[in-house]
C-alpha cells in the first residue's frame, strides 16, 4: 500500500509541476527552437520537463525514506548522482555543452555509485566490476538521451522499465530499490500526460540524462534470481530498446564515416516510420516492445539455467534478424515521409 501511495504522490506532484515548468521555461527562454534539420517540430516547445520529473520523483523518495526508515541510507548515492546529472542536463539545455565535459561528469557520477557499493559484483575481479559498472552507467545514460527523439518515446520506455525494475526489486526484497523505482514510474507517467503527441513540453537533456542515470542505477541489483545465473542479464533485456537503438545507430554512423556522437536520422523509431508506421505508432511499438521484453526478463528470473539460456538466445537471434531488417531500410527520403506520418 505504501508503494502505491508513493507512485500516486509522484504522479500528482508531477501533474502540478509540469505546467509550472512550462511557464518557467517560456519566461526564461529555455525552449527548443526547430532551428536544425534534425529537429522536426514546427513551433518552439518549452524544455524543463526533466526538472519537473526530477522534483516529482525526489520529494516522494525523501518523504518515504524519512517516514519508513528515518534515514537516507541506501538511496543517497542514487539521489546524489541523479541531482548532478539533472543539473548538468539543465546546463546543457541552456548552454549546449561539449561532449567531453558531459562525459567527465558521467564518469564521476558512475564512480559515486561505486563508492556507495552500488556496482556490478558478478565478476571475480574488482577492477573489472568497477570498469563494467562505469561502462554500464555511461552507456545506458547516453542511450536514454539518444532515444529522446519523438514525443512520448523516452518517457514511455522509462515508465515501463522503472515499473519492471520495481517488480524485480520487490521479488528480491530490495526496499531501497523499490522506493525510487516506483516514484520514478509515477513522475514519468505525469510527464507523459503533457508529452504525448503533439507534445506541450520536452524533458530536455535534464530529463533524458536523469532518466538514463536512473535506469542504469536501478539495474544494479545484486539479486536478480536464485534459480539461475543467466538472469543477471535481465536489466539488459529490460533496457534492450534504448541499448539496441544506440548500438545500431553507432554502427550505422561509423559505417558512414561519422562519429557516433554526431546526430543523424538513423534511429529505430525513424526507421519504423519509413517502414510505414506513423510517429505515434512507432512510439507505441517501442514502448510495447519494452513491456514485452520486461515481462520476459521477469519471467526469466523464475526459470532454471537451461530454460533461461534458451530464452535469452532466442531473443538475441530475433533481435539480430530485426536489426538486419531495420538497418536495410532506405532513409534517403525520411524528411519527406515523416511529414506525412506525423499524426
Amino acid at each position: 500500500m505504501e508503494y502505491f501511495l508513493i507512485a500516486i504522490s509522484a504522479f500528482v506532484l508531477g501533474l502540478i509541476l509540469v505546467p509550472l515548468a512550462m511557464k518557467t521555461a517560456l519566461k526564461f527562454d529555455i525552449i527548443d527552437h526547430p532551428n536544425t534539420e534534425l529537429k522536426k517540430h514546427k513551433a518552439p516547445v518549452p524544455y524543463l520537463g526533466g526538472v519537473a520529473i526530477y522534483l516529482a520523483f525526489l520529494v516522494p523518495v525523501i518523504a518515504a525514506k524519512l517516514f519508513m526508515h528515518q534515514t537516507f541510507k541506501g538511496v543517497y548515492g542514487i539521489l546524489a548522482g541523479a541531482t548532478i546529472m539533472m543539473i548538468m542536463g539543465l546546463i546543457d539545455d541552456k548552454k549546449n555543452l561539449k561532449p567531453v565535459p558531459k562525459l567527465i561528469v558521467q564518469l564521476a557520477v558512475a564512480l559515486i555509485l561505486v563508492r556507495v557499493n552500488m556496482n556490478i559484483k558478478f565478476m571475480d575481479s574488482n577492477i573489472l566490476n568497477i570498469f563494467l559498472t562505469v561502462l554500464w552507467v555511461v552507456g545506458v545514460t547516453n542511450s536514454m538521451n539518444l532515444i529522446d527523439i519523438m514525443d512520448g518515446l523516452a518517457g514511455g520506455v522509462a515508465a515501463v522499465a522503472s515499473l519492471a525494475f520495481f517488480i524485480v526489486a520487490y521479488l528480491a526484497g530490495r526496499i531501497n530499490d523499490m522506493i525510487p523505482a516506483i516514484a520514478l514510474f509515477g513522475s514519468v507517467c505525469a510527464f507523459l500526460v503533457y508529452n504525448r503527441p503533439p507534445a506541450k513540453i520536452y524533458m530536455g537533456d535534464a530529463g533524458s540524462l536523469f532518466l538514463g542515470f536512473m535506469m542504469a542505477s536501478l539495474a544494479l541489483n545484486e539479486s536478480y534470481s536464485r534459480n539461475n545465473y543467466v538472469a543477471v542479464l535481465a536489466p539488459v533485456l529490460i533496457l534492450a530498446v534504448p541499448i539496441f537503438d544506440t548500438i545500431m545507430v553507432s554502427v550505422i554512423r561509423v559505417m558512414k564515416g561519422m562519429l557516433p556522437i554526431h546526430g543523424s536520422n538513423d534511429h529505430l523509431a525513424q526507421r519504423l516510420v519509413m517502414i510505414g508506421l506513423t510517429k505515434p505508432m512507432a512510439v507505441l511499438f517501442m514502448t510495447a516492445l519494452t513491456f514485452v521484453l520486461s515481462v520476459a526478463a521477469i519471467i526469466s528470473t523464475f526459470m532454471n539455467t537451461m530454460s533461461a539460456l534458451i530464452l535469452y538466445l532466442f531473443i538475441a537471434m530475433a533481435g539480430f534478424m530485426f536489426a538486419v531488417l531495420v538497418m536495410s531500410v532506405d532513409m534517403t527520403n525520411y524528411h519527406k515521409v515523416h511529414k506525412k506520418r506525423s499524426n
